[in-house]
């Protein structure tokens, strides 16, 4: 997810220093020129056989020589990698050629000559202009990959591995990264084979190249369901955060004595374990009914959130990204340092074999906790070497398989109390003036803060581009009335999930399950079948491996409605 906004953060990057009037770029718009790629005005020498009109033609800049009695836009272009010679394309032909922005590059577009040239500005203009896209190594790509997976799942994994059994948790946790990263390098695979040069390809562009237009709207829904999903997720913790934030420095302003201590560990499942009382319960029986988890504090957060999700842009919160990492790390030194006061706390190792019914909400939530299969191609794309692409993501899966399976087994072993009272948020098993938990709420809330915004601008940019893709409308014209009822709904629905279901493990798994579904076992598999059959290479045995998978994946969603939380 963070990778992905960092995507974002570049585009908005390169528009910062333009004042657009658009909510996202358009192809048809004012500003979806060449120039606002990042490659100027191009014009060419006009063609007896186009019927465009004829205006006065702009004066050159100087040094340039530019035919006086023609004017840039009206020439026609040409495609070097069409099999015709040449497309002549006009103002209003531009309609028929949506793709044209991409090929700047490719065609010589870009050399200052008798036939091409760069107009209207002062060519010092574009000194900073990045003709050529940033590559990096293969460590920063691993590390890239790994930073953006890890996300809010690194809390529920404890819990992930009660419902599965220790044992039979760790090889779920394998089989399920495993499959992750074969269908993330089929993915890589395809779009080599099928991907359009000059093109900046992504799952829904290939799923419509290779199984049709239903495939493409379906890959574009679900990952609005991906970006809904997350948010959801995040304004449950953020409600809890806050909450027990602002209970603590409530305590501390009342002057309470007997805090209790860094080794207090509680089970909220059953208040009968729970051997701390917390001293506000006799003193702020008012200020509960005002500041209460379930109610008030999803509502107040949405007064606080709500002016941050109307900015036009919002490049401002990009500049805090490097907080994922940092909290990141902050949790594992968490769990290791908590693990290590407790010691190892197992009654029995052999009751661990035992596989749990309940081991599928495991599988669910590893699906959303490996996800990246939808901007995999956009981080591979920035690889310096791209052969070595099928080694930095085996590595990148390693370290994340690892920092999932540290968290979720060490502070499974070491967890003082009965197995089952730990919570789908492990910050909900220690006490709220707990330091070491006060630190980490603080951290992550400030995080989410500064992340719920980007999530919600990509998915209304999504939802905006989407519905002009489909009905040729402008929705994606800047607008702050759109702009704010397409932030309400977004609001509502986090607010009704943060009062009705505030259960962060219950909507990771199922979220999980439902994408994972089509993103990592069902689109992947038909589109290696629909490549494999176009180069006549398929297989039985091929063929029933993919359809394995898919059905896995089936299994995988309907079992998550057989499981009962508790």
């Amino acid at each position: 997810m963070r990778d992905l906004i960092r995507h974002y953060a570049m585009l908005l990057k390169r528009r910062r220093s333009e004042d657009s009037g658009t909510e996202t770029q358009s192809i048809l718009s004012s500003q979806s020129s060449v120039a606002s790629y990042g490659t100027g005005n191009i014009g060419m020498y006009d063609s007896e056989t186009t019927d465009c009109e004829t205006v006065t033609a702009t004066p050159s800049p100087p040094g340039l020589s530019v035919p006086p009695q023609r004017t840039s836009i009206q020439r026609p272009y040409t495609f070097t990698d069409f099999e015709s010679s040449i497309v002549d394309i006009c103002i209003h032909e531009k309609e028929r050629f949506p793709y044209i922005m991409q090929y700047p590059h490719l065609n010589g577009l870009l050399d200052i000559s008798q036939k091409s040239l760069i107009q209207t500005k002062d060519p010092n203009d574009y000194v900073d202009i990045e003709m050529v896209p940033k590559t990096q190594g293969s460590l920063v790509t691993v590390f890239a990959i790994w930073n953006t997976i890890m996300g809010t799942s690194l809390l529920a994994m404890p819990w992930g591995m009660e419902r599965a059994g220790l044992f039979p948790g760790i090889l779920v946790n394998i089989v399920v990264a495993a499959l992750c990263l074969y269908t993330c390098y089929l993915i890589l695979r395809i779009n080599e084979d099928h991907g359009v040069n000059g093109h900046q390809n992504e799952v829904s562009d290939l799923a419509r190249i290779l199984l049709g237009k239903w495939a493409e709207f379906i890959a574009r829904i679900f990952s609005l369901i991906v970006l809904i999903g997350s948010n959801i997720v995040y304004w449950v913790l953020m409600s809890n955060f806050l909450y027990h934030s602002v209970r603590v420095l409530y305590g501390y302003l009342l002057s309470i004595n007997g805090l209790p201590t860094n080794s207090t560990v509680i089970c909220p499942k059953n208040s009968s374990n729970v051997t701390v009382v917390d001293p506000l319960d006799s003193k702020a029986e008012g200020f509960d009914r005002i500041w209460d988890i379930y109610s008030t504090t999803p509502v107040i957060l949405a007064v606080l959130m709500f002016p941050l999700l109307n900015f036009k842009s919002p490049t401002f919160f990009t500049k805090f990204n490097s907080l994922g990492t940092l909290s990141v790390m902050y949790l594992l030194i968490f769990v290791a340092v908590k693990s290590s006061t407790w010691g190892i706390n197992m009654d029995s190792w052999v009751i661990e074999f035992n596989i749990k019914s309940t081991f599928c909400a495991l599988s669910g939530m590893l699906s959303l906790s490996y996800f990246i299969h939808n901007i995999i191609i956009s981080i591979m794309r920035s690889n310096r070497n791209p052969k070595n692409n099928n080694r930095d993501l085996s590595i990148a899966f390693l370290l994340v398989t690892f920092t999932y399976m540290f968290i979720g087994v060490v502070f499974y072993i070491c967890f003082p109390l009965a197995k089952d009272c730990i919570e789908d948020n492990i910050l909900n098993n220690f006490e709220k003036f707990d330091t070491m938990t006060i630190v980490a709420r603080l951290l992550l809330l400030f995080q989410l803060f500064t992340v719920f915004p980007l999530i919600s601008f990509m998915l209304r940019t999504d939802v905006f581009k989407n519905i002009n893709l489909y009905t040729n409308n402008l929705a994606y014209e800047f607008s702050y009335r759109k702009v704010v009822a397409v932030n309400i709904v977004i609001v509502t629905i986090c607010i009704l999930f943060a009062c009705f279901l505030p259960k962060i493990g219950t909507l990771i798994r199922y979220t999980g399950a439902l994408s994972g579904l089509v993103y990592i076992f069902f689109l992947p598999s038909l589109m290696k079948i629909a490549s494999l059959m176009k180069k006549e290479k398929l297989t039985f045995v091929k063929l029933t491996v993919y359809v394995l998978i898919v059905i896995f994946g089936f299994l995988n969603l309907i079992s998550q409605f057989f499981i009962i939380d508790k």
